[in-house]
């Protein structure tokens, strides 16, 4: 399977995105129900707003970090849904995928680029992230 140029670019978006945006939005929707806002002992508005937000922040990344694992979930075809949860979820190389699966390791690699296509496919569908875009890595 050849990827085009823009392919690869979708391809390294995506992997960007798990490294990067899902790791920090894992870490910080942690904190959804590690704190509640608190009104007590606190005269300022501001700083009321400032602990509202931070649930709110919280609650989007928790959000967001759902989505992704649903989007895994609904992926139909049992093999890319094995590779893209080995590769980004467990954390495998692709040695360890390939040799869990048993199959080579550029079938894995294939099959890598071919479920990282469908993931930013499916993603855009449903969120407002969209890493189809050329310029992803760049803004984020």
């Amino acid at each position: 399977m050849t990827l085009t140029k823009h392919e690869k670019q979708i391809c390294d978006n995506v992997r960007y995105f798990f490294k990067h945006d899902f790791e920090r939005y894992s870490q910080l929707a942690e904190l959804a129900d590690l704190k509640s806002v608190r009104y007590d002992a606190t005269n300022s508005s501001t700083n009321i707003n400032r602990q509202e937000d931070k649930v709110i922040d919280a609650s989007y990344y928790q959000e967001i970090t759902d989505t992704v694992i649903e989007v895994v979930e609904r992926i139909q075809d049992k093999r890319l849904k094995s590779v893209i949860k080995y590769r980004y979820f467990e954390h495998l190389s692709v040695w360890q995928i390939a040799e869990r699966m048993q199959y080579s390791e550029s079938t894995i690699k294939q099959l890598i680029n071919k479920v990282l296509l469908l993931f930013a496919e499916m993603l855009a569908i449903i969120t407002d992230i969209d890493l189809r875009k050329d310029d992803y890595i760049e803004k984020h």
